[in-house]
C-alpha cells in the first residue's frame, strides 16, 4: 500500500523530512511540517516496521492539520495494520471525500471490511480501488488485495484476484506461488500442483517449491512423484532436511521400507537426533517383520526419553504382531498414561480388549478414543458393533446416533444405522435411513448387508437399489 523508502531517498524528500522530525523530537520542541512532510516521515516509519511512531507522527500530523484528509486516510491505514478495524472506518468517514476517487482509500476500506469477515463488501471495494489505481499500480494491488484476503484465510476468494494477477501480469511468477499455496488450503490438489508447476516451468531452481510439490503429491499418495520432488529439492539445496524427512516418509508410505530407513537414518545422522525419526524406523522394521530389530528402536527411544508416547505405541504393535495381547494391552495403557488424547491407541486398546473377549472394557476404550476424536468413524462403529454382538440393539443405535450428531454426513454411519434399525425391526426408520445413506453413496450399500444379510429380501430397500 505504501511507495518503498528507497523510491523517497532518490530525491531526498523522506530522508530530509524524516531528519527534521527527529532532531526536533530529540530536542524536545516542535515545529511546523506540511502534510506532505509529515507523510514522508510517516512512511518511512511504517517501512522500517515501527508502527508506535508512526502512529505517534501521524497524531503530530493532525495536530497540525486536523482537516488533512490524506493524513486521516494515513491514520485508517495505520489502524487496519495494527488490526483494528473499527477505528480505521471512523477515520475513513472523516475522509470520505476520497471514497470515490482515491485507490489507497478503497483499499484500505476494503482490508477493513476483511479484518470484519464482511468478504462482499470487502470485494466491492477491491474492484473500485482496481479500476481507479494507475496501470503501473495494478500488479502490486492484486497482490496486496490478495495477501489481505489470503491472511483471512478465504482463500476462495483470494484465488480470484491472484487468477486475474497471473492472466494480466504473465512475467510475475508471484501470482503463480500464490495460487498453488491456495489451492493446496482449498484441498485442490491437482490445481495446486497444476500452478506450482507452472511457477517452476519459470524458475526451476527453486527448493522450496519443489519441496511444496512434494508435500501435494504425498497427499495425493502419488508417492513415485513426490520422492521425485523431493529428490530436487534436496538436489538444489543439501541442507534441505525437511525435505529429506519427508523423502523417507514418502518411501514408507510407498511401502520401501528398507530405502525409507537408510533416508532416515541420513536425517538422524546429518540433521537431527529426532526421536520421531527412529520411531518411523521402528515401525518400519515391524512392517519388514523384524520385530527384534522393531523392539530395540523402540525400547531405545525409551531409555532415551521414558515419556514418548508414541514408543510404547510401538511397542504395543510388536506385541500385538506376537499375539501377546497382554503385553499389548499394557503398552497402550502406557501410551495413553503418558497422552491420554491418543485416540488410535484407545482405538487400539480397545480391539484387544475384544481379542481377550473384556467387552465391557473394549466399549470404554472405543467411548474414550471417540471422547479423543469425535471424527473417528471406525471407532464409533467399533464400539456399536461391540453392542451389537452382545445383542444389544438399542444402544448400538444410540451409539451411532450420537456418532450422527458430529458426522452427519458421514455415509458409513448412516449405512450402519440403517443395518441396526432394520435388525431391531423399525422398518420405517431404518428404510429412511437407509434411502439417505444410498442417495450420498450407492456404491457402499453392501454395509448394511454385512451386518443384516436380509435386508436384500426387504421389498423396499430392493426398489431403492433397482431404481
Amino acid at each position: 500500500m505504501q511507495d518503498k523508502a528507497s523510491d523517497y531517498y532518490e530525491n531526498g524528500e523522506m530522508a530530509s523530512s524524516v531528519s527534521k522530525y527527529e532532531a526536533m523530537k530529540k530536542k524536545g520542541i516542535s515545529g511546523y511540517f506540511d502534510v506532505e512532510e509529515i507523510e514522508n516521515v510517516v512512511n518511512y516509519y511504517i517501512n522500517n516496521h515501527q508502527i508506535n511512531r508512526a502512529q505517534e507522527a501521524c497524531d503530530s500530523g493532525l495536530s497540525m492539520h486536523p482537516g488533512s484528509s490524506e493524513l486521516k486516510l494515513k491514520n485508517a491505514q495505520l489502524n487496519v495494520g495494527q488490526g483494528k478495524p473499527t477505528e480505521a472506518l471512523r477515520w475513513l468517514r472523516s475522509a470520505n471525500e476520497l471514497q470515490n476517487s482515491n485507490y489507497e482509500y478503497l483499499l484500505t476500506y476494503g482490508m477493513s471490511m476483511i479484518l470484519l469477515g464482511k468478504f462482499k463488501e470487502a470485494d466491492k471495494s477491491f474492484k473500485k480501488a482496481i479500476n481507479l489505481c494507475a496501470e503501473d499500480e495494478r500488479e502490486d494491488a492484486l497482490l496486496n488485495i490478495g495477501e489481505a484476503i489470503e491472511n483471512s484465510g478465504n482463500y476462495s476468494v483470494t484465488i480470484k484476484y491472484y487468477k486475474s494477477g497471473a492472466a494480466k501480469f504473465p512475467k510475475n511468477e508471484e501470482f503463480l506461488f500464490r495460487l498453488g499455496f491456495c489451492y493446496d488450503k482449498e484441498q485442490e490438489f491437482e490445481k495446486s500442483i497444476f500452478y506450482y508447476e507452472k511457477y517452476l516451468d519459470k524458475n526451476p531452481f527453486s527448493e522450496n517449491v519443489w519441496y511444496n510439490v512434494g508435500i501435494i503429491y504425498n497427499k495425493l499418495e502419488n508417492y513415485k512423484k513426490a520422492i521425485e520432488a523431493y529428490d530436487y529439492a534436496i538436489a538444489l539445496d543439501s541442507g534441505h532436511f525437511d525435505a529429506v524427512f519427508n523423502k523417507a516418509n514418502a518411501l514408507a508410505n510407498d511401502e520401501k521400507f528398507e530405502e525409507a530407513i537408510n533416508v532416515y537414518q541420513e536425517y538422524i545422522s546429518n540433521y537431527d537426533n529426532s526421536l520421531t525419526a527412529k520411531y518411523y524406523i521402528g515401525e518400519c522394521y515391524l512392517q519388514l517383520k523384524d520385530i527384534d530389530k522393531a523392539l530395540q528402536y523402540f525400547d531405545k527411544i525409551i531409555d532415551e526419553k521414558p515419556d514418548f508416547s508414541e514408543a510404547y505405541y510401538g511397542k504395543a504393535m510388536v506385541y500385538e504382531e506376537q499375539k501377546d495381547f497382554d503385553k499389548a494391552i499394557e503398552c497402550y495403557i502406557k501410551a495413553i498414561e503418558l497422552d491420554d488424547l491418543n485416540s488410535d491407541a484407545w482405538f487400539s486398546l480397545g480391539n484387544n480388549y475384544i481379542r481377550l473377549e473384556q467387552t465391557e472394557k473394549a466399549v470404554d476404550a472405543f467411548k474414550n478414543a471417540v471422547l479423543s476424536n469425535k471424527y473417528d468413524t471406525e471407532a464409533w462403529i467399533a464400539g456399536a458393533e461391540v453392542y451389537h454382538k452382545k445383542g444389544e440393539l438399542e444402544k448400538a443405535i444410540e451409539l451411532i446416533n450420537t456418532a450422527l450428531e458430529s458426522l452427519p454426513e458421514n455415509f458409513e454411519l448412516l449405512f450402519t444405522l440403517a443395518a441396526y434399525k432394520l435388525k431391531a425391526g423399525k422398518m420405517i426408520d431404518g428404510i429412511e435411513t437407509f434411502k439417505k445413506a444410498y442417495d450420498m453413496n450407492a456404491d457402499n450399500f453392501s454395509i448394511v448387508l454385512d451386518i443384516f444379510p436380509e435386508a436384500e429380501k426387504i421389498e423396499e430397500i430392493v426398489n431403492i437399489i433397482n431404481k
